[in-house]
């Protein structure tokens, strides 16, 4: 039996096992309620089962008991604060809030204007209330509006206060132009002034409400300004310098906020503004500041940051050579203009930004040979071109050599075409007074390439792709030695001798499995298209300058397209073989359109020619397509069957789109019906050999 200091410590146990229950009670409790505030369907908390201790009988003779030893609980601490319960995110905005809330809101405030606008006509056609009350009352609304919209947005209502906040600037520019425009209450100098601040504070507000609409609102009316308060007098160091400072608050705007919208609302007003002033001022004085703001401005956005505005920027630049009559200031604005393009490949390194920049160069020559007859003498223009050229070849070196960078595909397109359009811009201009001397002018081109080819070469490494452009300068240098020879030649020799060259050349890159010699076939064959289109297709003035078929346009054109089809068989990359095979076949039916005309020109004596013209070229392309499809049934090749389709919906859009609006009703017809039949055959073969078609593409499909 046990004694009494035994029971005493049992019934210590006993109490110390029941605070210790109630404890972890209140514990689990304290957990639930927690796991409540973060989970709205928490598991109810298990409970703990306790077995009650039997009461102990007490002893019959009991000795004082010493002195109960208190079981003391450490205290309860508070549990720590909770942390503050996290939002949740911010759904985007659905399309019901956007057409509630924005759209409605922006709606709402044009139409408020339109109200405004009418009741204001109505009160000045009534003489209500007279001009300086107008003025008056369209600023007090525009203050009111303005004040308004600052409440509103510091008090949540955000999208509210940006409607309002462009009403009110709205209203402060139609005011002050109303107060010199309409009423002559202030002078020019004070309106514009106040434009300009007007201007300013929808910057800040764009800024302060970080609202592009606002912003995009104030360019608008900043553009706006100096034609709404016109004199119609000349001023374009005023005009250009307003325009020069509203594009740097503009486009600093626009890169700190992200606001690509802004840049492309600066973009195109500048560029109306300019052809406005051009189309109405430009003169032989003012064609200095015209050329200097040409460069100012396209400085600008050539820092622009969406890569779409500098390609227009890089393109209405080249363009702008237009502006002298004289071709050595427009080379020279060219030439600038193509400075600043490679500039920007260079500080960007923009893969495209190099070829885009030799693209644009060359179209604005061809836009200065276009616009005015040729200068003599030639020699200074090819000099210019030959600073062209130069920069160009020297990005090659400058990438590679100085900055020590890998060329990209673009810069070995540079290297090829720049050498391509300067060689046949400058043979043009030279050929007719230095004609026994173009043979050495390929070989110094050539040798030139080769120099380059040797700068490029690096013979420490060992892989394939870093020997690259040091061998498609050999090739081009290949392609300028081979062509020395025929160059030699005149007329159309020339030609078919650069036709002949390339098909030979792709057979002996076909025959050594060579990758090398199959591109410089490629560049003879370009320059041979090149040369087909540029000199030979312009050989005869009229149809009466030469035979059906027995003259020297279509023996070239067809030995061209005959070249072609022979390279096109002998390339292995599948995407060079297609590429000259399309060129064979759109060459040789270029010749057959020159070939109808001729004949309609030869036949025709009185008469609508034109209408003669189209409408056998039509017939002849529907024609040709059918052909097509045929050799694509019979020698079983979905391409050519690919290609006549596609020849025939162009014949189709040709003759809805352009020829019913030029022909005589009689040609109309003709057409028509002539196109009909040939559609109906067309079906008529896809008709009779169907199964034959679907097993072919099946096969293809297949293969």
């Amino acid at each position: 039996m046990p004694d009494e200091a035994d029971q005493k410590q049992l019934e210590l146990l006993r109490k110390g096992v029941l605070f210790l229950t109630e404890r972890n009670r209140e514990l689990e409790a304290r957990v639930a309620r927690l796991e409540a505030r973060l989970d709205p369907t928490p598991a109810p908390p298990p409970t703990l089962e306790v077995a009650p201790v039997a009461p102990q009988p007490e002893p019959i003779f009991a000795t004082p008991a010493p002195a109960e030893p208190v079981f003391v609980a450490p205290p309860i601490s508070p549990p720590p604060p909770l942390p503050p319960a996290i939002p949740p995110p911010l759904q985007p905005q659905g399309l019901e809030s956007k057409v509630g809330l924005t759209l409605l809101n922006r709606i709402g405030v044009f139409t408020l204007l339109i109200g405004g606008a009418l009741f204001f006509k109505l009160s000045v056609d009534n003489e209500w209330i007279g001009p300086g009350a107008r003025v008056a009352i369209g600023i007090i609304a525009a203050l009111g509006s303005l004040i308004a919209a600052d409440l509103l947005w510091k008090r949540g209502h955000k999208v509210f206060g940006q409607g309002l906040t462009g009403l009110g600037l709205s209203l402060l520019y139609l005011s002050f132009w109303a107060s010199f425009g309409l009423y002559h209450l202030l002078p020019q100098a004070a309106t514009f002034l106040l434009m300009i601040v007007t201007t300013a504070a929808s910057a800040v507000f764009a800024l302060r409400y970080d609202s592009q609409a606002i912003a995009v609102l104030g360019l608008i009316g900043a553009y706006i300004t100096p034609v709404s308060l016109s004199t119609g007098e000349d001023h374009p160091w005023i005009l250009f310098g307003y325009v020069f400072l509203v594009n740097l608050g503009g486009l600093a705007a626009a890169r700190y906020r992200r606001w690509k919208i802004a840049e492309w609302v600066a973009f195109a007003a500048t560029v109306i503004l300019y052809l406005g002033w051009a189309a109405a001022w430009l003169k032989i004085d003012n064609r200095p500041v015209a050329t200097v703001f040409l460069f100012a401005l396209y400085a600008q956005f050539a820092s622009a940051q969406t890569r779409a505005v500098w390609w227009v920027a890089q393109l209405l630049g080249a363009a702008g050579a237009v502006v002298w009559e004289e071709y050595q200031p427009g080379l020279i604005i060219g030439f600038v203009i193509a400075l600043g393009g490679l500039a920007v490949a260079e500080f960007r390194q923009w893969r495209e930004a190099p070829p885009w920049t030799l693209l644009c160069y060359w179209l604005g020559y061809g836009l200065i040979t276009g616009a005015r007859p040729l200068e003599k003498p030639v020699e200074q223009i090819v000099a210019l071109l030959s600073l062209g050229f130069v920069l160009f070849f020297a990005w090659s070196p400058w990438w590679t050599v100085i900055r020590k960078r890998a060329l990209r595909q673009t810069d070995l397109t540079v290297l090829v075409a720049n050498a391509a359009l300067y060689f046949g811009a400058a043979y043009t201009l030279l050929e007719p007074g230095y004609r026994a001397y173009m043979g050495l002018f390929a070989v110094v081109m050539g040798a030139i390439h080769l120099g380059l080819a040797r700068a490029l070469w690096r013979p420490e490494l060992d892989d394939e792709k870093s020997s690259w452009p040091a061998l498609l300068a050999v090739a081009v240098t290949l392609a300028f030695l081979t062509l020395a020879m025929p160059i030699q030649f005149t007329g159309f020799r020339i030609t078919i001798a650069w036709a002949l060259e390339g098909a030979a050349l792709a057979w002996v890159a076909s025959r050594f499995q060579s990758l090398r010699l199959a591109i410089a076939a490629g560049v003879v064959l370009l320059l041979a298209f090149s040369r087909l289109y540029s000199a030979d297709a312009w050989l005869y003035r009229s149809g009466t300058q030469f035979a059906a078929i027995a003259n020297l346009r279509f023996l070239t054109f067809a030995v061209t397209a005959a070249s072609m089809f022979l390279a096109a068989k002998f390339f292995k990359h599948r995407a060079a073989a297609g590429a000259a095979y399309v060129t064979g076949h759109f060459v040789f039916l270029s010749v057959l359109v020159l070939e109808v005309i001729g004949w309609a020109e030869r036949t025709i004596t009185t008469g609508d020619l034109l209408s003669v013209e189209t409408t056998s070229v039509s017939i002849l392309l529907a024609l040709y397509a059918i052909l097509l499809i045929a050799i694509g049934v019979a020698t079983r090749t979905a391409f050519n069957r690919v290609l006549g389709v596609g020849l025939i919906g162009f014949v189709i859009a040709k003759l809805y789109l352009a020829d019913f609006w030029i022909l005589g009703r009689g040609f109309k017809i003709a057409a028509a019906l002539g196109l009909g039949v040939l559609l109906l055959l067309t079906s008529f073969l896809y008709s009779r050999f169907r199964d034959r078609i679907e097993r072919l593409l099946k096969d293809d499909s297949a293969a």
